[in-house]
């Protein structure tokens, strides 16, 4: 084969893993107010700094008739690029194939990344959208989600661990971020349990919504699940980025360091009014931040 037909065809399956599932599951994706796995990469890493990792990587499954139908990267885009000039490695599952259910290849690909985030001490961002495991890899997928959840204990206190939910998660798919650093949430369209409202009533005899059961609220001011809810993906993004720019890249690094034009000797009349005088009224802690903090920069978690 000449050296201009192996490009062609190298060409020819970037383009094939870019389609994801096809244009009608992408379109329902769009739907459904979400952005598709590669589109979210594009939204949060600086423009053209991104690397692809194992794009072509396909599951080995034989069973379920699932030997004829192979995407390629098999549901997960795997690599690293830069926010802000920082180096970070990602993760993103894609929803419109095989609904983001996990594979022993998939999860595969996300602990390669998750080691090559150790090694260069750089943060670890996954954007998780998965139905869970891949019922018809049985225990293979099981026993991928157990290979994940070690390297995320092994990367803990080494390298910054960031979780965003974007869309229904359940099963497997919940345990890793659920012990990542940070976990934010989208309000409305992502959800975190480990068995849908479904299983609950069958079981416990309970009907409850999947808001009720794991929506984005109930996880930030119930279970403590999640540290951050955005309104949209757009405001979850940027959230990300701000939350990273106060983080070192690993535990040998110090934090980033911004000037400061903050005078050092500034006072503020509007404490004074700020406190009250009696000290059993209350007041709003947030606003007392907020006016002594340098720049009125204060990101709340």
């Amino acid at each position: 084969m000449s050296i201009e037909r192996k490009i062609l065809e190298l060409a020819n399956k970037r383009e094939q893993a870019h389609e994801g599932g096809g244009a009608a599951r992408i379109e329902k994706q769009h739907a459904q107010g979400k952005y598709t796995a590669r589109e979210r990469l594009q939204k949060i890493l600086d423009e053209g700094s991104f690397e692809e990792l194992d794009a072509f990587v396909t599951h080995r499954c034989t069973d379920f008739c699932m030997e004829g139908n192979r995407p390629l990267g098999d549901g997960i885009i795997t690599g690293h690029g830069t926010i802000g000039g920082r180096l970070v490695f990602v993760f993103s599952q894609d929803f419109t194939i095989f609904g983001g259910s996990l594979s022993k290849a998939y999860a595969e690909k996300i602990c390669k990344v998750m080691d090559l985030a150790v090694k260069a001490g750089a943060p670890i961002i996954g954007l998780n959208d998965s139905g869970g495991a891949r019922i018809q890899e049985g225990v293979d997928a099981l026993a991928g989600y157990a290979d994940i959840f070690l390297k995320n204990v092994k990367a803990s206190g080494q390298v910054p661990q960031l979780s965003l939910i974007l869309g229904p998660c359940a099963g497997g798919a919940v345990y890793s971020p659920a012990i990542t650093d940070f976990v934010m949430m989208t309000r409305g369209s992502s959800y975190m349990f480990l068995t849908g409202p479904k299983v609950v009533e069958q079981v416990t005899r309970e009907k409850v919504s999947t808001e009720q059961l794991g929506g984005a609220d109930i996880h930030a001011s119930r279970s403590g699940v999640t540290h951050l809810v955005a309104d949209d993906e757009d405001q979850a993004f940027e959230m990300l980025k701000a939350l990273l720019s106060f983080m070192p890249q690993n535990h040998r690094e110090r934090t980033p360091i911004v000037e400061c034009t903050d005078p050092a000797d500034r006072v503020d009349p509007s404490l004074n009014f700020i406190l009250p005088d009696s000290p059993s009224m209350p007041y709003d802690m947030g606003e007392v931040i907020r006016t002594v903090i340098d720049d009125n920069d204060f990101f709340e978690v």
